[in-house]
Protein backbone atom coordinates (compact mmCIF):
# COMPACT_ATOMS: atom_id res chain seq x y z
CA UNK A 1 0.00 0.00 0.00
CA UNK A 2 1.44 3.36 -1.06
CA UNK A 3 2.19 5.86 1.65
CA UNK A 4 3.67 9.24 0.88
CA UNK A 5 5.67 8.98 4.11
CA UNK A 6 7.84 6.33 2.43
CA UNK A 7 8.92 8.92 -0.14
CA UNK A 8 9.54 11.56 2.51
CA UNK A 9 11.54 9.13 4.66
CA UNK A 10 13.78 8.32 1.71
CA UNK A 11 14.19 12.01 0.93
CA UNK A 12 15.02 12.84 4.53
CA UNK A 13 17.56 10.05 4.91
CA UNK A 14 19.33 10.29 1.55
CA UNK A 15 19.40 14.00 0.74
CA UNK A 16 17.92 15.75 -2.26
CA UNK A 17 20.75 15.14 -4.75
CA UNK A 18 20.56 11.34 -5.08
CA UNK A 19 18.90 9.85 -8.17
CA UNK A 20 15.86 8.47 -6.35
CA UNK A 21 15.43 11.69 -4.37
CA UNK A 22 15.34 13.70 -7.59
CA UNK A 23 12.66 11.36 -8.96
CA UNK A 24 10.64 11.74 -5.74
CA UNK A 25 10.86 15.53 -5.89
CA UNK A 26 9.66 15.53 -9.49
CA UNK A 27 6.78 13.13 -8.82
CA UNK A 28 5.53 14.96 -5.73
CA UNK A 29 5.72 18.43 -7.24
CA UNK A 30 4.24 17.50 -10.64
CA UNK A 31 1.47 15.11 -9.63
CA UNK A 32 -1.05 16.79 -11.95
CA UNK A 33 1.20 16.18 -14.96
CA UNK A 34 2.04 12.54 -14.25
CA UNK A 35 -1.12 10.88 -15.72
CA UNK A 36 -0.51 12.45 -19.13
CA UNK A 37 3.18 11.48 -19.34
CA UNK A 38 4.68 8.21 -20.53
CA UNK A 39 7.42 6.50 -18.55
CA UNK A 40 9.94 7.67 -21.15
CA UNK A 41 8.77 11.28 -20.85
CA UNK A 42 9.02 11.16 -17.07
CA UNK A 43 12.46 9.59 -17.34
CA UNK A 44 13.57 12.42 -19.64
CA UNK A 45 12.28 15.03 -17.18
CA UNK A 46 14.20 13.32 -14.35
CA UNK A 47 17.33 12.80 -16.49
CA UNK A 48 17.26 9.02 -15.94
CA UNK A 49 16.47 5.97 -18.05
CA UNK A 50 13.06 4.21 -18.09
CA UNK A 51 14.81 1.21 -16.53
CA UNK A 52 15.83 3.38 -13.58
CA UNK A 53 12.22 4.44 -13.10
CA UNK A 54 11.16 0.79 -13.11
CA UNK A 55 13.77 -0.03 -10.46
CA UNK A 56 12.60 3.01 -8.50
CA UNK A 57 9.03 1.70 -8.49
CA UNK A 58 10.13 -1.75 -7.32
CA UNK A 59 12.22 -0.19 -4.55
CA UNK A 60 8.98 1.25 -3.16
CA UNK A 61 7.13 -2.07 -3.62
CA UNK A 62 5.24 -1.29 -6.83
CA UNK A 63 4.88 -4.16 -9.32
CA UNK A 64 5.18 -1.73 -12.23
CA UNK A 65 5.60 1.96 -12.89
CA UNK A 66 1.96 2.00 -14.04
CA UNK A 67 0.95 1.01 -10.49
CA UNK A 68 3.05 3.86 -9.12
CA UNK A 69 1.39 6.28 -11.56
CA UNK A 70 -2.06 5.11 -10.40
CA UNK A 71 -1.10 5.65 -6.76
CA UNK A 72 0.11 9.15 -7.50
CA UNK A 73 -3.12 9.87 -9.37
CA UNK A 74 -5.10 8.83 -6.27
CA UNK A 75 -2.91 11.13 -4.20
CA UNK A 76 -3.66 13.95 -6.60
CA UNK A 77 -7.41 13.37 -6.16
CA UNK A 78 -7.29 13.99 -2.41
CA UNK A 79 -8.43 17.30 -1.00
CA UNK A 80 -5.70 19.55 0.46
CA UNK A 81 -7.10 19.11 3.97
CA UNK A 82 -7.58 15.33 3.94
CA UNK A 83 -3.98 14.79 5.02
CA UNK A 84 -4.54 17.11 7.98
CA UNK A 85 -7.15 14.88 9.65
CA UNK A 86 -9.92 17.34 8.73
CA UNK A 87 -13.30 16.81 7.17
CA UNK A 88 -15.07 19.31 4.92
CA UNK A 89 -17.16 20.73 7.77
CA UNK A 90 -14.08 21.46 9.90
CA UNK A 91 -12.28 22.95 6.92
CA UNK A 92 -15.18 25.30 6.16
CA UNK A 93 -15.35 26.33 9.82
CA UNK A 94 -11.63 27.11 9.78
CA UNK A 95 -12.10 29.25 6.68
CA UNK A 96 -15.09 31.17 8.00
CA UNK A 97 -14.38 31.37 11.74
CA UNK A 98 -10.79 30.50 12.72
CA UNK A 99 -11.40 31.40 16.37
CA UNK A 100 -14.32 28.98 16.62
CA UNK A 101 -12.27 26.26 14.97
CA UNK A 102 -9.32 26.85 17.30
CA UNK A 103 -11.64 26.66 20.29
CA UNK A 104 -13.13 23.38 19.07
CA UNK A 105 -9.69 21.98 18.37
CA UNK A 106 -8.36 22.89 21.82
CA UNK A 107 -11.45 21.43 23.49
CA UNK A 108 -10.81 18.09 21.81
CA UNK A 109 -7.19 18.14 23.01
CA UNK A 110 -8.33 18.89 26.54
CA UNK A 111 -10.93 16.11 26.41
CA UNK A 112 -8.32 13.63 25.19
CA UNK A 113 -5.95 14.46 28.04
CA UNK A 114 -8.73 13.97 30.56
CA UNK A 115 -9.47 10.65 28.86
CA UNK A 116 -5.83 9.57 29.34
CA UNK A 117 -6.04 10.50 33.02
CA UNK A 118 -9.13 8.34 33.46
CA UNK A 119 -7.94 5.43 31.34
CA UNK A 120 -4.35 4.54 32.19
CA UNK A 121 -3.65 2.15 35.05
CA UNK A 122 -0.68 3.50 37.06
CA UNK A 123 0.18 0.06 38.44
CA UNK A 124 0.13 -1.46 34.95
CA UNK A 125 2.45 1.28 33.68
CA UNK A 126 4.85 0.79 36.60
CA UNK A 127 4.98 -2.93 35.83
CA UNK A 128 5.85 -2.17 32.22
CA UNK A 129 8.55 0.28 33.29
CA UNK A 130 10.04 -2.43 35.50
CA UNK A 131 10.08 -4.81 32.54
CA UNK A 132 11.87 -2.16 30.48
CA UNK A 133 14.37 -1.62 33.29
CA UNK A 134 15.23 -5.32 33.56
CA UNK A 135 15.01 -6.27 29.87
CA UNK A 136 18.17 -7.36 28.08
CA UNK A 137 17.20 -5.13 25.15
CA UNK A 138 14.23 -2.92 24.29
CA UNK A 139 13.21 -2.11 20.71
CA UNK A 140 10.77 0.69 19.93
CA UNK A 141 8.70 0.50 16.74
CA UNK A 142 6.84 3.50 15.36
CA UNK A 143 5.69 4.91 12.05
CA UNK A 144 5.50 8.51 10.85
CA UNK A 145 4.48 10.66 13.84
CA UNK A 146 4.88 7.81 16.31
CA UNK A 147 8.39 7.11 15.02
CA UNK A 148 9.30 10.66 15.96
CA UNK A 149 7.60 10.12 19.33
CA UNK A 150 9.65 6.94 19.80
CA UNK A 151 12.81 8.96 19.23
CA UNK A 152 11.79 11.38 21.96
CA UNK A 153 11.20 8.45 24.31
CA UNK A 154 14.61 7.04 23.37
CA UNK A 155 16.31 10.35 24.21
CA UNK A 156 14.47 10.68 27.52
CA UNK A 157 15.42 7.18 28.69
CA UNK A 158 19.04 7.86 27.87
CA UNK A 159 19.15 10.35 30.76
CA UNK A 160 18.77 7.29 33.03
CA UNK A 161 21.45 5.38 31.08
CA UNK A 162 18.88 3.06 29.54
CA UNK A 163 19.38 2.58 25.80
CA UNK A 164 16.31 1.77 23.72
CA UNK A 165 16.82 0.76 20.10
CA UNK A 166 14.93 2.14 17.08
CA UNK A 167 15.04 1.04 13.46
CA UNK A 168 14.11 3.90 11.16
CA UNK A 169 13.62 1.60 8.17
CA UNK A 170 11.59 -1.57 7.79
CA UNK A 171 14.71 -3.66 7.24
CA UNK A 172 16.46 -2.27 10.31
CA UNK A 173 13.35 -2.95 12.38
CA UNK A 174 13.26 -6.56 11.21
CA UNK A 175 16.99 -7.00 11.85
CA UNK A 176 16.64 -5.69 15.40
CA UNK A 177 13.64 -7.91 16.18
CA UNK A 178 15.12 -11.09 14.71
CA UNK A 179 18.11 -10.91 17.06
CA UNK A 180 16.15 -10.50 20.30
CA UNK A 181 16.07 -13.15 23.02
CA UNK A 182 13.26 -14.01 25.41
CA UNK A 183 14.54 -11.48 27.96
CA UNK A 184 14.06 -8.62 25.48
CA UNK A 185 11.03 -6.43 24.91
CA UNK A 186 9.40 -4.94 21.81
CA UNK A 187 7.23 -1.83 22.22
CA UNK A 188 5.08 -0.85 19.24
CA UNK A 189 3.60 2.67 19.26
CA UNK A 190 0.68 3.44 16.95
CA UNK A 191 -1.96 6.15 17.28
CA UNK A 192 -4.76 4.40 15.39
CA UNK A 193 -3.34 0.99 14.52
CA UNK A 194 -2.30 2.02 11.00
CA UNK A 195 1.03 0.26 11.41
CA UNK A 196 -0.74 -3.07 11.86
CA UNK A 197 -2.37 -2.97 8.43
CA UNK A 198 0.41 -1.11 6.61
CA UNK A 199 3.16 -3.58 7.40
CA UNK A 200 1.80 -7.09 8.06
CA UNK A 201 5.25 -8.62 7.40
CA UNK A 202 6.72 -6.63 10.28
CA UNK A 203 3.85 -7.65 12.56
CA UNK A 204 4.48 -11.32 11.70
CA UNK A 205 8.16 -10.85 12.56
CA UNK A 206 7.16 -9.37 15.92
CA UNK A 207 4.67 -12.16 16.70
CA UNK A 208 7.29 -14.80 15.87
CA UNK A 209 9.95 -13.21 18.07
CA UNK A 210 11.06 -14.81 21.34
CA UNK A 211 10.67 -11.41 22.99
CA UNK A 212 7.43 -10.19 24.53
CA UNK A 213 5.69 -7.42 22.61
CA UNK A 214 3.68 -4.49 23.96
CA UNK A 215 1.31 -2.54 21.72
CA UNK A 216 0.61 1.00 22.98
CA UNK A 217 -2.14 2.90 21.19
CA UNK A 218 -4.99 5.29 21.48
CA UNK A 219 -8.38 3.61 21.38
CA UNK A 220 -8.47 1.22 18.42
CA UNK A 221 -10.78 -1.61 17.41
CA UNK A 222 -8.12 -3.27 15.27
CA UNK A 223 -8.34 -7.03 15.80
CA UNK A 224 -4.66 -7.51 14.95
CA UNK A 225 -3.78 -6.34 18.45
CA UNK A 226 -4.10 -10.00 19.47
CA UNK A 227 -0.71 -10.52 17.81
CA UNK A 228 0.94 -8.88 20.82
CA UNK A 229 1.67 -10.12 24.32
CA UNK A 230 -0.06 -7.08 25.80
CA UNK A 231 -2.04 -4.10 24.50
CA UNK A 232 -2.24 -0.82 26.40
CA UNK A 233 -4.86 1.69 25.27
CA UNK A 234 -4.30 5.15 26.67
CA UNK A 235 -7.77 6.49 25.79
CA UNK A 236 -11.29 5.06 25.68
CA UNK A 237 -12.38 7.27 22.77
CA UNK A 238 -10.88 8.10 19.37
CA UNK A 239 -9.73 11.65 18.71
CA UNK A 240 -9.15 11.73 14.96
CA UNK A 241 -8.71 15.48 14.50
CA UNK A 242 -5.90 15.97 17.01
CA UNK A 243 -3.64 13.14 15.94
CA UNK A 244 -1.17 11.81 18.51
CA UNK A 245 -1.69 14.35 21.31
CA UNK A 246 -2.96 11.69 23.77
CA UNK A 247 0.04 9.43 23.13
CA UNK A 248 2.44 12.36 23.41
CA UNK A 249 0.94 13.31 26.78
CA UNK A 250 1.04 9.69 27.94
CA UNK A 251 4.70 9.15 27.01
CA UNK A 252 5.68 12.42 28.63
CA UNK A 253 4.38 10.95 31.89
CA UNK A 254 5.80 7.52 31.03
CA UNK A 255 9.39 8.73 30.67
CA UNK A 256 9.23 10.99 33.73
CA UNK A 257 7.88 8.13 35.82
CA UNK A 258 10.74 5.89 34.72
CA UNK A 259 13.30 8.47 35.82
CA UNK A 260 11.54 8.85 39.17
CA UNK A 261 11.74 5.09 39.74
CA UNK A 262 15.15 4.17 38.39
CA UNK A 263 17.43 7.17 38.10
Amino acid sequence: MFDIFDFLTYLNTHGKDTTYSKIIIFLLTRTEEIPALTISEIADRCFVSPATLTRFGRHFHFASFADLRDALQQLNSLTPYSGLRMNEKDFQLLQKDPKAYLTSYSEEITASIQDVLGTIDIEEIDQLLHRIHTASEVVLIGYSATLELAKEVQTSFLSSRKILYIGETEQLQKDLIEHLDEQALIIVISSYGTLLTKNPALIRTISQSSADSIFITQNTKNTLTNQFTQTIRVTKENYVQIGSYPLTFFFDYFTRRYVSLYD
